[in-house]
């Protein structure tokens, strides 16, 4: 009989949890409603889960952040299963905004498609199409990039997560900013299509309106802009300076420095500063701060890429406020598009240094 006891505790206590997570669910999404039309979400039960995970067994996990994610199987299908990783953390409740924006986004291709989810666990957890990561510790911190991708797999990923970023800031009737464009975010398919993942710092700009205030600024280091950083307030420009970041990881493969930390006189300069980078160019040095991986590729049109790159740093400067007034992310998408496309960048893509 204990076992029977022990059956029956379990099977009320999933039927509690499902009711919990569909009400604050639902609330979310009633939220965003009005923004957008979230895609039926399909239901998955506790146990099709753990089978799918052999229990969330470690030998699955793939990856840590604000998630653990595991690779599992799932009707057949490898998939990426998202288990929130702080328990009752006072943030839990982002899980729902992830969940609910996710569903939103679904239907276009570079974002991490979201397959269905479980209601039965303490918190909703997310069945993902399976996709990896393009950092390379299970944690993404020591290593911020895959140092096997090449430099046209760099530059076609910029080019698709721009893309995505453009359609949160211009699809929707206000405009919702990721809050959180890095590394750890962004995931390839076997086909090498980015997407972008993690949507648990989004927030919409009330319609009409250029900003919202945060009570707590949120988001990695090295990738917040300053203005944010200080006022606390969400712009577009939030999305665009970390993604300026992202790409100086993209060429150098280091972790960028975080502005506020360098030396006022710039007396000293490293690869992680952007305005170190561009002194490093204007020297002559470019070649020195590159990621070296990305460029042992046989049969490389060296010249051509050179001037891509060039280009490419021009833009990320804009990105970060560092040349010129900052673009709008439809601008940069555009501009990226371009880039990668272009047969000669040599007229009217020479880079301006500060």
């Amino acid at each position: 009989m204990v076992w029977w006891r022990r059956k029956k505790h379990q099977v009320n206590e999933r039927q509690r949890m499902f009711m919990k997570n569909g009400s604050l669910l639902l609330e979310e999404v009633i939220a965003i409603s009005d923004d957008a039309k979230s895609n039926p979400i399909k239901n998955f039960s506790a146990d099709q889960i753990i089978q799918a995970t052999n229990n969330f067994s470690r030998s699955n996990l793939v990856r840590i952040d604000r998630f653990r994610h595991y690779r599992g199987v799932l009707d057949g299908r490898v998939v990426l299963i998202k288990k929130w990783a702080y328990g009752g953390s006072i943030y839990s409740e982002k899980i729902y905004r992830d969940l609910a924006v996710s569903s939103m986004v679904s239907g276009h291709k570079n974002f991490l498609k979201l397959l269905g989810c479980c209601l039965e666990f303490a918190y909703p957890v997310l069945v993902c199409e399976y996709a990896e990561v393009i950092t390379r510790s299970l944690r993404g911190t020591r290593c911020p990039i895959d140092p096997t991708l090449t430099w046209s797999m760099r530059i076609v990923t910029a080019k698709e997560i721009a893309n995505a970023i453009t359609y949160l800031h211009t699809a929707f009737s206000r405009t919702l900013i990721h809050k959180d464009i890095q590394p750890c975010q962004i995931f390839l398919n076997e086909n090498g299509t980015a997407k972008l993942g993690e949507f648990c710092n989004c927030v919409f700009i009330p319609e009409g309106e250029t900003f919202v205030k945060d009570d707590v600024v949120e988001g990695t280091y090295g990738y917040l802009d300053p203005s944010y950083m200080s006022k606390g307030l969400v712009t577009e420009k939030t999305d665009v300076y970390s993604f300026g970041a992202f790409m100086f990881v993209l060429l150098t493969g280091r972790i960028p420095r975080p502005l506020f930390w360098t030396n006022p006189d710039h007396s000293s300069f490293s690869a992680e500063d952007p305005k170190s980078l561009s002194k490093l160019v204007k020297d002559g040095r470019f070649d020195k701060v590159l990621d070296k991986e990305m460029l042992v590729v046989e049969g490389r049109d060296v010249e051509q890429e050179r001037l891509q790159m060039e280009a490419f740093l021009q833009l990320s400067l804009r990105c970060i406020g560092h040349q010129g007034e900052v673009p709008k992310m439809i601008e940069v998408a555009k501009e990226l598009k371009r880039i990668e496309r272009s047969k000669d960048l040599s007229c009217g893509s020479s880079v301006s240094y500060v």
